[in-house]
């Protein structure tokens, strides 16, 4: 069972959306998923049971501990909100939760103590938290392996992001505990030189702790929200849906549990390019970091190719021609890129596949 928690302590960055679209989309993927909602504002849970909201037991129940007095069960919260994804509410008792607490030992380890007792039931479970670093997110980090950290691309979110990657590096130190984290970058609207500037940042200085995938700013995203439903069940032509399936394509090629065929055996893709009168012309893509140096193709019979190994996945490219980048014209398939233009966009399922142009 894969625990992720969905945090960051700045409001507003699309840590609900995320947590609410990852869910939708691996559930989507017949994985079996588990949204615990951490945030007394319990925005994850009208976001995705808006009929039967507020319900009779929440989250607070869950960890709320009396004397002589049992906690509730996870189980006896958890709300099926449709195929293969179940939510465990919050309200805003959960914000009194910290003062009830307040002496208890071991007071950090109550959600791990409930999760395990749903262990085996779930593939994932995705956890949000609330804007802050308190007791109710250490809970969630505690009984996590995994951290999204969604941050929208301004000063503010860039300074403060440092901050939080210190604090699970304590966390670490003191109690031991490891938490893979990864940056995603959100609300990306790739209007200005600045906010363009802000992802390359992150890129440069958080070399394999951030996502490939850049999450657009999409009206549709709330507007899905506020039906209840994720943007998956809401709006397929969109960027919230593109990106968020995206995401979640990044998650799953990192699930230990796929078979290992798709994960240790790359297949060969040829892409061509007809271009007999350029001087040079390279590939660039996802697969390696966007780099134009060492990705030259080669020039046979007026036609440029070259061979890439890529495990199965969803990938973006383009052809760089004498210095000028550009998508590939026999590809109809193609994502706005959030640096400008188009970029192509090639599925590998794991059957075999090949990009021409």
């Amino acid at each position: 069972m894969r625990t992720i928690a969905v945090v960051n302590q700045k409001g507003g960055c699309g840590k609900t959306i995320t947590s609410i679209n990852l869910a939708g989309f691996l559930a989507r993927e017949q994985r079996r998923v588990l949204l615990v909602d951490m945030d007394p504002q319990g925005h994850a849970s009208l976001g995705l049971l808006p009929d039967g909201f507020p319900p009779s037991k929440t989250m607070y129940e869950v960890l709320l501990r009396q004397p002589g007095g049992q906690p509730t069960p996870l189980r006896d919260v958890i709300r099926r909100a449709r195929e293969n994804l179940d939510v465990a509410p919050a309200d805003i008792l959960l914000s009194a939760l910290p003062e009830r607490l307040a002496g208890l030992a071991g007071r950090e380890d109550l959600l791990s103590e409930a999760l395990d007792r749903v262990d085996g039931q779930y593939d994932y479970v995705i956890v949000d938290c609330p804007p802050s670093v308190g007791l109710l997110t250490f809970n969630a980090v505690k009984a996590c392996s995994e951290a999204i950290v969604p941050m929208d691309p301004s000063f503010f979110s860039l300074h403060g992001i440092g901050k939080l990657l210190e604090t699970f590096d304590l966390l670490e130190k003191e109690t031991g505990h490891h938490v893979e984290t990864r940056v995603l970058v959100t609300l990306y609207s790739g209007r200005t030189p600045f906010v363009r500037a802000v992802v390359d940042e992150i890129h440069r200085h958080l070399v394999g702790r951030h996502f490939d995938t850049v999450i657009r700013y999409s009206v549709k995203l709330p507007e899905a929200a506020s039906h209840g439903v994720p943007i998956a069940q809401y709006c397929r032509r969109c960027a919230g849906f593109d990106d968020y399936q995206a995401l979640a394509a990044e998650v799953l090629r990192q699930e230990a549990g796929w078979p290992s065929a798709l994960v240790e055996a790359p297949q060969a893709v040829t892409f061509t390019f007809e271009a007999p009168y350029a001087q040079h012309v390279h590939l660039a893509g996802d697969f390696n970091d966007w780099a134009v140096d060492g990705n030259e193709m080669e020039l046979v019979d007026g036609v440029w190719t070259k061979v890439v190994q890529l495990r199965p996945g969803r990938y973006r490219y383009r052809y760089v021609v004498d210095g000028r980048w550009q998508n590939d014209p026999l590809n109809t398939v193609v994502e706005p890129s959030p640096y400008g233009g188009d970029d192509s966009i090639l599925v590998m399922d794991g059957v075999g596949a090949g990009a021409r142009g």
